[in-house]
């Protein structure tokens, strides 16, 4: 009998103590205490407007009353994309180096770098379906958790990943290694933790080819560009640190920083590139396709011609 209660204090011990790892991202999202006054920032029991007891009509009009272009509750206007230091005390205090108005790596939903969004993922929950999701590439399949919102990508209770990325995204597992969590935080770094491409492939899978060979995979009868590899084109230099043309690419750190996910070329958000050109007839539907720069300068960046 001794013996059951050690070993169901040591369970009790390691539950809790998994629990404060996957709420370690502090403010409203996780990290709460017992007498925690976090819920009722976002939920109201018995006078809330939207479901799930929501102070706000849905999930991406909550996500905006702090980090929306009018929000007060955040550094990260994820609407206009641009980090904000001015919202918060945080860079009073030294927990912030990145500068005021700079643009945010994930993009934006409305704007970006002051431009118009030509491409997003629209989080405002009326899309059900993802390129690539269980089909073949340049088709759609339903998405498993329901129409996109925020939450869809982003676990608003805290999360052992990057950025509260969910821990399982569209019913499939997803990893992210931290990469600004610390004393001092950059918001937006030119990096990304490893397993980023993760989050991208848990709805677009057929895109998702790490394969070896010339740079690209036969998938049925055409090529796609692989992903997850590292960075090592000829003598080019490294994109993240030089690019081509004064123009940079964010990699993942693996150990040598020098990993292509698919967010080195892609806006997880929402990009203001423009497609012109042999460009503009490219893409789903002549998309800009949430390319970070204009055209396809996301090659040259690389490639370097």
């Amino acid at each position: 009998m001794k013996r059951f209660w050690l070993v169901l204090v040591l369970v009790i011990g390691l539950a809790f103590a998994g629990y404060q790892v996957a709420s370690a991202n502090g403010g409203p999202h996780g990290g709460y205490s017992a007498t925690t006054d976090a819920c009722a920032g976002c939920h109201r029991a018995h006078t809330a407007s939207g479901a799930q007891l929501l102070v706000a009509s849905d999930t991406y009009n909550l996500c905006m009353t702090c980090h929306g272009a009018s929000g007060t509750g955040a550094d990260t206007d994820v609407e206009n994309g641009y980090y904000l230091s001015t919202r918060n005390a945080s860079s009073a205090v030294g927990e912030v180096n990145t500068p005021d108005n700079s643009p945010l790596l994930g993009g934006g939903f409305s704007f970006y770098q002051g431009g118009s969004v030509t491409s997003k993922h629209d989080a405002a929950g009326t899309t059900s379906a993802a390129w690539g999701n269980g089909v073949a590439r340049g088709t759609t399949g339903a998405l498993t958790d329901g129409n996109l919102t925020c939450a869809s990508c982003h676990d608003p209770h805290g999360s052992n990943n990057y950025r509260i990325i969910k821990e399982t995204i569209n019913g499939v597992t997803v990893s992210v290694a931290q990469v600004d969590e610390g004393a001092a935080k950059d918001y937006d770094t030119e990096q990304w933790g490893t397993g980023m491409s993760s989050v991208c492939a848990a709805c677009h899978n057929d895109y998702h080819k790490i394969a070896a060979g010339q740079g690209s995979t036969l998938d049925g009868t055409t090529y796609t560009h692989r992903v997850d590899m590292s960075y090592a084109y000829g003598s080019n230099a490294n994109p993240e640190t030089v690019g081509f043309g004064s123009l940079t690419l964010p990699l993942a750190e693996s150990g040598t920083n020098d990993t292509v996910v698919c967010q080195t070329c892609h806006l997880p958000h929402g990009t203001s590139a423009t497609m012109s050109g042999f460009a503009s007839n490219a893409g789903p539907a002549a998309s800009s396709a949430l390319l970070r720069l204009d055209n396809r300068g996301v090659c040259e960046v690389c490639h370097q011609k």
